[in-house]
């Protein structure tokens, strides 16, 4: 039957009925003796996955108990030991190497299939013509090694649960299934939320923002969601007790492992590889499923997240988030640099591209050409933010600058022995006051009669 019970509670008390029982009782009468030790189990009369979980898959949850099928074809409840919880051999060989990518891809098929149904639960007897309706194929069970469908299912333990007895069998996710879905739905949600994080009384506002539709636990396999967040593993999310006004609650984050020092160094060599992996790329971004290969080819080495204490490549970039930022292009993800950043390098190749001419200087108008000619792309533009190339220049005014000439609007090299001259100078200047600021009229004044430069706005 579908019950509503809380998984600390149940656990108690059939560890309980396995003791005054001398460790074995059969499921069918389970729930007789449940009630008649404890307070009655809420038995739910609808039995369509919307109003509660069948008990037979919440006992798989309880942790040193087993559910076994006797040579009779009786399911008894029982304790579990080394005897009873004995690895078959067919589980130690696994399917053959021809059948393995089919039974992987039938498995998540089976996972796609179920988390549509309320309570992802379905008559065993439906379950042929609902996989022909929901993939429109036909399920083949000889294409897998197996002459009988429910042989093939128990093939899948991992995945798989087969509840029930008769007419009333029924498929349904096995709980570690339930909780891997769950744990990847948890982190969708935490990583869609600003700073990766929200409060567990939120929980059903933020999986319906997600998702698209209301939250029903039943679907994960549990009562409450208390129970099934005790069984994410461990390094995926971080709880923290919090008090809100008059009520407490729980944060809930993405887990993060604090970095070594040498981690945070190396983390900060890697974004420098970065700018010097994008810098070479069109419009100074590259996608992010071809950063790995891209940077192997580059740099000649593989790219090591754990090297850096995280343990995928998008954390790692969100460690760097004053160098790359990941934007989302239709269906694919692209890494690409930060303004300032991209605004860095194009001062840099700008300069290169003024330095190289024969004159040292480029005409405004062939600025852009003459890139093109260098680098082989157009300048980036529209991910500066401007729409001409003289708006672009005056973003660059620490590597190049415009000059009126015999020909037009020129563009030369800023000098930087200048700029750093003038910078100490400015600074001296500002520390000898008290409070480190002075009034822009005075400070103007003052660098003309004490350091003899004439300095502008523009130029600070």
């Amino acid at each position: 039957p579908d019950v509503k019970v809380e998984m600390d509670v149940l656990s108690l008390n059939i560890r309980k009925i396995l003791i005054s029982h001398g460790g074995s009782v059969p499921l069918a009468s389970l729930v007789h003796c449940y009630n008649a030790d404890f307070d009655p189990l809420d038995v739910e009369v609808a039995d369509d996955g919307k109003h509660g979980v069948p008990l037979e898959h919440l006992l798989q949850a309880v942790k040193g108990i087993v559910v076994n099928t006797g040579a009779t074809g009786i399911k008894k409840i029982e304790e579990a030991t080394p005897e009873n919880l004995g690895v078959k051999q067919s589980d130690l060989v696994g399917p053959p190497p021809a059948l393995a990518g089919q039974l992987i891809t039938f498995t998540r098929e089976i996972v796609d299939m179920l988390k549509t149904i309320p309570g992802c639960k379905l008559a065993f007897y439906k379950f042929i013509p609902r996989y022909h309706h929901h993939f429109g194929k036909q399920c083949r069970v000889a294409d897998y090694g197996y002459t009988k469908l429910k042989d093939l299912l128990e093939s899948l333990p991992h995945v798989i649960q087969i509840i029930g007895e008769g007419a009333k069998t029924f498929i349904t996710l096995a709980h570690k299934a339930q909780v891997r879905r769950f744990t990847n739905d948890l982190l969708k949600m935490l990583k869609n939320q600003p700073e990766k994080q929200f409060l567990l009384s939120s929980f059903s506002l933020v999986f319906e923002k997600t998702f698209f539709k209301p939250l029903s636990i039943y679907d994960y396999g549990v009562c409450h969601l208390t129970d099934i967040l005790t069984d994410i593993p461990e390094n995926t999310i971080f709880t923290e007790d919090v008090n809100e006004a008059t009520k407490s609650d729980t944060m809930i984050s993405v887990f993060r492992r604090d970095q070594t020092q040498e981690e945070v160094m190396r983390t900060r060599g890697f974004a420098k590889e970065v700018v010097e992996l994008l810098r070479h790329s069109p419009d100074l971004s590259i996608c992010f499923n071809k950063f790995i290969p891209a940077y192997h080819q580059h740099f000649g080495r593989q790219c090591r997240v754990g090297s850096y204490g995280m343990t995928k490549l998008i954390e790692l970039f969100e460690a760097i988030p004053d160098t790359v930022e990941i934007r989302e292009d239709g269906e694919e993800r692209m890494v690409q640099l930060t303004k300032d950043k991209m605004i860095w390098v194009v001062g840099e190749q700008v300069e290169c591209v003024v330095k190289t001419s024969r004159a040292r200087c480029v005409a405004l108008v062939e600025l852009e050409e003459e890139y093109q000619k260098m680098f082989g792309h157009l300048m980036p533009l529209g991910r500066m933010g401007v729409g001409r190339v003289e708006e672009a220049v005056e973003l660059l005014q620490s590597w190049v600058r415009v000059v009126n000439g015999k020909e037009g609007k020129m563009v030369v090299t800023v000098d930087r022995g200048f700029i750093r001259t003038m910078a100490s100078n400015v600074r001296r200047l500002l520390v000898e006051q008290d409070e480190g600021h002075m009034d822009l009229v005075d400070f103007i004044e003052k660098m003309a009669t004490r350091f003899g430069s004439h300095i502008e706005v523009e130029m600070l």
